[in-house]
């Protein structure tokens, strides 16, 4: 240690002739961190060595035992970096007016190099003045005939620092009249989604190191006005109203010391947004037949949402009513509806319905508040088709007559098969429409056999097997008025 000492002091006492004037104000050396010893170490010799020789260079330094002091009562430990706040600190406890800090890249290993990076940092601003960075291995340094070679680390230490120190300029002066570091925590702006003439408030917290300023004011736009803010605890506050015209409203900060004075800070804050036009969609449905300007369904029904112009949503509903007026669906949701919605028939108890006209209600709410509804009417049919079958003798014919409906639903399949008592089939047709006639051959009996299925457009289906069907005459049938009709 001595003989690497010793080549320091050589080497730097040459550079003193040629050095000119030293920086001003004093200077705080932080430990130098070691990424070659690990993370979070530091190389505590190495920091004296270089203290010693800013202090040769004409540095007014900061005693080690107060940064190390400054360090431990703000718990920092990774002395590689340091934030703006602490560097006012230093400043402002310790009187640094410059903050030196740097990290040994390499140390040791294959070729014995020696590696470091410096930062000099101004105080007042917190501004980067200077950096440099320099590495030396023994190979760098091999000489003629192998004299003045090195031989450990010891000997490139002072080539390092020798190297860095070169350039350190000069003429740094403090400026006293620098303005105190303030930052802004927690700014809040509510709501963000505004419709024109909302009450808008801001809330912000002031984190500040040294004097804290005498005004606080909020600036709408970019030439909008100042708005004063309230102090209400920790916080600042201020209210206005939104303007009534839509758009994006930035919202900056700005600070002042002593009025007229000139010294001023202005950043930017947050944004806000005025709505005031609410999302426009139609109400599409899915999976049901249309009839007569209505939505027919039997099993289920899919509702899809279409936006002209899709946003983000704040909240959703939907509501069914029947035809008197009850709700039987009451459903909502936050945010933003998903993409698809599917109805099967039941309320919001899960009671299944059979039958009914409903209407369907789908609105929407922007984040701004502003309400859209889209609505559309929906006919529920579950019911199977009815269908009635008659056998008439008329002379020597017998005629079977079908007919059938299923309310408004057509029917869009039906089949009928005839056979006499014996099982013999008499006629076997099918068909899309009724009502529909058609001969069987008449063998005298009194009684056929029907079997009947009918199927609806929704595929509401019935179906009657071998069902006893009795062959009148019409004078028969006038007497019965109509109850010989047979309804499957």
């Amino acid at each position: 240690m001595k003989g690497w000492l010793g080549r320091v002091i050589r080497v730097t006492s040459l550079f003193l002739l040629f050095a000119g004037t030293a920086l001003a104000g004093r200077m705080a050396l932080l430990p130098l961190a070691d990424l070659s010893q690990g993370a979070n170490s530091v190389n505590l010799p190495l920091t004296k060595v270089l203290f010693h020789e800013l202090e040769k260079r004409g540095f007014e330094m900061v005693p080690e035992r107060e940064v190390l002091s400054f360090l431990a009562r703000h718990r920092i430990r990774w002395t590689g970096y340091i934030d703006e706040f602490n560097v006012l600190g230093m400043n402002r406890e310790i009187g640094a007016d410059l903050v030196l800090l740097g990290t040994v890249t390499q140390w040791g290993g294959i070729g014995d190099s020696v590696g470091m990076v410096l930062y000099l940092i101004k105080a007042d601003g917190n501004r980067l003045v200077w950096s440099r960075t320099s590495a030396y291995s023994r190979w760098d340094v091999r000489h003629l005939l192998g004299l003045g070679d090195a031989k450990s680390i010891n000997d490139l230490v002072p080539r390092v620092l020798d190297d860095l120190l070169a350039t350190l300029p000069n003429g740094v002066r403090r400026f006293a009249s620098a303005l105190p570091l303030c930052d802004a925590g927690g700014g809040l702006v509510v709501p963000r989604y505004a419709k024109g003439g909302e009450v808008v408030t801001c809330s912000v917290k002031l984190r500040c190191m040294g004097e804290i300023p005498t005004s606080v004011y909020l600036k709408l736009g970019s030439g909008g006005s100042l708005i004063p803010m309230e102090k209400v605890g920790s916080r600042y506050v201020a209210k206005w109203k939104a303007p009534m015209e839509d758009g994006r409203y930035p919202v900056s900060l700005v600070l002042e010391w002593n009025h007229g004075s000139g010294r001023k800070r202005e950043f930017f804050l947050s944004s806000y947004w005025v709505d005031n036009s609410p999302p426009r969609f139609a109400l599409e449905l899915k999976k049901g037949v249309l009839l007569g300007g209505k939505v027919v369904f039997r099993h289920h029904i899919v509702m899809l949402p279409r936006f002209s112009h899709p946003e983000p949503l704040s909240r959703w509903s939907i509501e069914i009513v029947d035809r008197k007026g009850g709700t039987v669906v009451d459903e909502h949701g936050e945010g933003n509806l998903p993409r698809v919605l599917v109805w099967r028939g039941q309320t919001s108890g899960g009671n299944l319905l059979n039958v009914g006209d409903f209407t369907i209600t789908l609105r929407v709410w922007d984040r701004a508040g502003n309400v859209a509804s889209a609505s559309k009417q929906v006919l529920l049919r579950r019911a199977p088709p009815k269908v009635t079958v008659e056998a008439l003798r008329e002379g020597k014919r017998v005629e079977i007559r079908v007919d059938g409906n299923n309310g408004d639903v057509p029917l869009s399949y039906w089949r009928l098969v005839v056979r006499d008592k014996k099982g013999t089939l008499l006629k076997e047709v099918e068909g899309k429409g009724l009502p529909a006639r058609l001969e069987i051959p008449a063998n005298g009996d009194k009684e056929v056999m029907c079997t009947v299925e009918a199927r609806d457009l929704l595929g509401n289906r019935v179906k009657m097997v071998n069902k006893t069907l009795k062959v009148v005459t019409m004078r028969e049938k006038k007497e019965q008025k109509g109850k010989w009709v047979e309804e499957f």
